[in-house]
């Protein structure tokens, strides 16, 4: 019986590593174009987040810039954003009056008390608390005396004083009624301390804002601004800005020099985002269109404005507008959309069932929305 013969095929070696070399180049220009796309669709497509919080719209909260503290229950409870373990819950003898946090220090406050968290014991005054600031490492209090007069106390992050303004050298001597018109922390690093005080005497508003180093316990600069009213301040590794009824003005952080002004008459700024290489700001008209649009003015962080301005229409329902991660998001009572600075929406994120009632910005990333009683937590990031 004859034996079965294989077939036995000889190809040309070149052809065939030639078809093989198409075969495989096309395989990776397809791959190519598959991952490039995913690429572009990461970096120019912004991520919205939701979850739905445990406590409502009854419960007392902050936003700490790590997580939100509430209270329910008769217990202080801390939220993390980021890590489930650092959580927590401390039962309260009485309800405090007012909640304030940052990532390092977080307190609550009664009328004639503060309570920093961790700390070993509580703060009572001889007074009434006003209003307290939180940042990297301290807490700063303001007390007002009977007489009306006003002092700045401020403590460590385990409740001792380290220092006490107006820094005469005389505990009695305090700032008149007016005269502190607001205080906090800077936004760069939470060891500088900030004060600003008013004087009309002239019959021409003078602001005087003045800064401490904490980490040194010294002055670390005075700035004046006359001929307008300075509205709130806000600072970057780079300078200090000044808002004013008039202008925005920019300082630089070493020689505490004006470096430019750009004029915003005729505008509110109501909201700032610091999350990206320029400081960017929401701009509402101080009367007339109000409700109806808003702007987006971009700055330089360098000596020269280089200012971009952008308006953009609200829609119907706007609940809100805040400046969030370098961009602008509008709240309605159905939608989150995001724009960016130029004014183009990159967005959207829509809501079919409850509609959303109010909003409130917890810091650059998260913003808090309520919806029939509950809370939602809007996260924007990339």
């Amino acid at each position: 019986m004859a034996k079965k013969r294989r077939k036995i095929v000889v190809r040309d070696g070149r052809r065939t590593a030639g078809r093989l070399a198409l075969l495989i180049l096309s395989v990776l220009l397809v791959a190519g174009a598959v991952i490039s796309a995913v690429f572009i669709v990461k970096s120019c497509g912004v991520m919205l987040s939701t979850r739905v919080l445990s406590f409502d719209s009854a419960s007392k909260h902050c936003g700490t810039g790590d997580g939100i503290l509430y209270l329910r229950g008769g217990y202080l409870n801390f939220y993390s954003f980021k890590d489930e373990d650092r959580n927590y819950s401390l039962e309260l003898s009485n309800e405090p009056d007012g909640l304030v946090g940052s990532e390092g220090v977080k307190a609550v406050y009664s009328e004639g008390a503060v309570q920093i968290i961790g700390a070993p014991f509580n703060i009572e005054l001889d007074g009434t608390v006003k209003k307290v600031c939180c940042g990297s490492g301290h807490a700063a209090v303001c007390k007002r005396r009977a007489t009306g007069e006003t002092e700045l106390r401020i403590y460590s992050s385990t409740g001792q004083q380290v220092l006490q303004l107006p820094n005469s050298g005389d505990p009695d001597t305090c700032y008149a009624e007016g005269q502190l018109i607001d205080f906090g922390f800077s936004e760069a690093a939470g060891t500088v301390l900030w004060t600003m005080e008013l004087d009309t005497a002239s019959g021409t508003p003078r602001t005087t804002i003045t800064t401490y180093d904490l980490t040194r316990m010294t002055n670390s600069g005075i700035i004046t601004v006359q001929g307008q009213l300075i509205e709130k301040v806000f600072f970057t590794d780079n300078g200090m800005y000044a808002v004013g009824t008039e202008s925005l003005i920019r300082y630089g952080a070493g020689d505490n020099r004006e470096k430019y002004r750009v004029r915003i008459y005729g505008y509110r700024v109501e909201d700032v985002s610091l999350a990206g290489d320029r400081p960017c700001m929401l701009l509402v008209p101080r009367e007339g269109e109000q409700g109806l649009m808003a702007r987006i003015l971009s700055v330089s962080e360098k000596d020269v404005a280089g200012e971009t301005a952008v308006t953009v229409l609200l829609p119907e329902g706007t609940v809100g507008c805040y400046m969030v991660n370098g961009m602008l998001a509008i709240v309605t009572d159905n939608s989150v959309r995001l724009h960016d600075t130029s004014g183009k929406l990159v967005e959207r994120l829509d809501f079919n069932a409850a509609p959303i009632t109010s909003a409130e910005k917890l810091d650059e990333r998260h913003i808090l929305l309520e919806r029939s009683g509950e809370y939602t937590l809007l996260t924007v990031g990339k």
